[in-house]
């Protein structure tokens, strides 16, 4: 812990909070709180905290960003780290970015999961092909097309119960789509 580096982040806070510069001001309180390591600040530093964070709390932006006050407690270092961050990606507009890329990591996911099941249908393991298509439900959240995939790919390989079990699951979702309904009436005319 660097006690100068964060007394000088703490003490520039004030003059980029008088010139409205609240990317600055939390971009510095983030670099205090970092400095840190995570401990509790010492005795000696907790008004330059107090401080800090009552001048932050002046700039609209980070009031109405924060939406509660800021007040600084012994303890709160962890919260008000995350507090901040996440402030400052918001100012930034960084947020949106990150929500995008946690979608494109939950999409690559899935498309990892039917790739795998696909593979083990190819090799002749349908149980195991199921159980990666279950893995690739975990990550689904509005990927209606994977039912009909996962559907089509056991019809593809001679499984047409387990097939209706994927296009059973796929109706719950989306009951008037009629990809859906067509694999419906192909399970029933295989299993025939």
């Amino acid at each position: 812990m660097n006690t100068r580096k964060i007394r000088e982040n703490l003490g520039r806070i004030k003059s980029c909070c008088m010139r409205g510069e609240a990317e600055r001001a939390l971009f510095l309180a983030i670099g205090a709180l970092k400095e840190l390591g995570g401990q509790t600040a010492p005795t000696d530093m907790r008004s330059d905290f107090r401080n800090a964070l009552g001048d932050l709390s002046v700039i609209p932006e980070i009031k109405n960003a924060a939406g509660k006050a800021l007040n600084y407690s012994p303890g709160c270092e962890r919260d008000l780290l995350q507090l901040f961050s996440k402030l400052y990606r918001r100012l930034l507009g960084q947020e949106s970015e990150e929500e995008y890329q946690a979608a494109l990591q939950r999409k690559l996911q899935i498309d990892r999961c039917f790739k795998d099941g696909k593979k083990f249908l190819e090799e002749g393991k349908p149980s195991e092909a199921d159980a990666c298509f279950a893995a690739a439900l975990k990550f689904y959240k509005d990927e209606h097309a994977i039912f009909a995939m996962m559907a089509r790919a056991m019809l593809d390989a001679g499984e047409p119960v387990r097939a209706l079990g994927h296009v059973r699951a796929g109706l719950k979702a989306l009951p008037d789509d009629a990809r859906l309904l067509s694999l419906a009436a192909e399970c029933a005319a295989q299993r025939k």
